[in-house]
């Protein structure tokens, strides 16, 4: 028996000596994102590549409204040829209109991927110079798709400002502390 306790403690003793060592870091990448000068300029950027889809495809949208109209105006006094011609027309054209809607939202996205990976490449190469920098051992996002990784964690290990920093941007206000009730 005292063969097993003595086992046991020689366990614990090892597993907290190992976990010790072991320094924890986070950070928020979409903070560091919005806080260097690229993100404004990747925003413009998709701004003005999605008005010139729009623009696009309002034109495409107005070319097929306007068919609509003179087609609905005289579609009584056509010949059932002639208005079934139109009828395959309009659904065409109301195919490609649905076809380039679809493909400039998948080009929109691609852009933005585009325009984003060296960026997020950059961020990456700071957030591991910052952790190996300050001796982190393990570093965790705190935005996931808008759910936290972290459920609990110490502000000072917070190191999204000094990713911010290392990369060139301003860092962020610290939040006043809620009250707590």
């Amino acid at each position: 028996m005292k063969q097993l306790v003595f086992l046991f403690a020689l366990i614990f003793c090892t597993l907290t000596a190992s976990f010790a060592q072991v320094k924890i870091g986070y950070t928020n990448a979409d903070a560091v994102l919005a806080a260097l000068p690229e993100a404004k300029q990747i925003e413009a950027d998709l701004k003005a590549y999605q008005g010139q889809i729009e623009k696009e495809m309002q034109s495409k949208y107005a070319e097929f409204q306007q068919k609509l109209e003179a087609y609905q105006k005289g579609v009584n006094d056509m010949p059932a040829v002639v208005r079934n011609e139109r009828e395959k027309e309009l659904q065409e054209l109301q195919k490609r209109v649905q076809d380039f809607e679809k493909q400039a939202q998948l080009d929109l996205q691609k852009k933005n991927s585009a325009l984003l990976a060296p960026v997020y490449q950059k961020i990456q190469t700071g957030i591991d110079d910052v952790a190996k920098a300050e001796g982190f051992t393990f570093v965790f996002s705190s935005d996931a798709s808008g759910f936290p990784i972290l459920l609990y964690a110490d502000e000072q290990h917070d190191i999204t400002n000094k990713v911010i920093v290392k990369l060139g941007g301003k860092p962020l206000e610290k939040k006043p502390e809620e009250k707590k009730n």
